[in-house]
């Protein structure tokens, strides 16, 4: 990997632990209790219909457990923007033009310990009439992805964000248009 990356990802501590592999795991297990007991009311009671609530209960709890292993990012932020990953498997790219900044939504405060929730948003264009994208300054906000100030180095990363997206403000088109000013300036005086 020849590009240079600065890496923030959550440290190795007793709240990442319980939420990355205690919880998953207590959920998978209590999935895999709910299919037993659903089988134990079919076999003894002969009631298939009596098996649904406990079968329910159990996909519930596996998809609460892989809910879990997409809470916690991590994430990577280089030249060309930011690379989030939440499955473990693929990097979500974000260019920094398409940043379209971060704002803090809240803030826990657990008996003294407080923890500060980031959300990330990116700009999306929206389609119009037969699919086609309108004008640059036809877009939206929308969430992109999230995370806590719990997160290592998360104020170089809020840093980076913010003076990334501060550069596309002032970039190229508010310069353009105060040289076109100037000039307009200049050639009524």
């Amino acid at each position: 990997m020849s590009k240079e990356w600065e890496r923030f990802w959550y440290p190795f501590t007793a709240t990442t632990v319980i939420a990355r592999k205690l919880v998953p795991l207590l959920l998978f297990t209590l999935g895999i209790g709910m299919f037993i007991w659903a089988g134990r009311e079919y076999y003894y009671w002969k009631r298939p219909w009596a098996v649904v609530p406990e079968a329910t209960l159990g996909v519930l709890s596996w998809a609460a457990a892989a809910y879990f292993f997409t809470l916690l990012p991590v994430i990577r932020a280089g030249e060309e923007g930011l690379q989030v990953r939440r499955w473990g498997l693929f990097w979500r790219q974000i260019p920094w033009h398409a940043v379209a900044g971060v704002e803090k939504p809240a803030q826990i405060d657990l008996l003294g310990w407080s923890e500060s929730l980031y959300t990330v948003y990116a700009w999306r264009t929206i389609a119009g009439r037969r699919g086609r994208v309108r004008r640059d300054w036809h877009r939206r906000r929308v969430p992109v992805f999230r995370f806590s100030g719990h997160i290592g180095g998360a104020e170089r990363l809020l840093s980076l964000i913010e003076e990334h997206t501060a550069e596309d403000r002032a970039g190229p088109g508010e310069e353009e248009g105060h040289g076109s000013l100037a000039s307009a300036e200049g050639d009524q005086g």
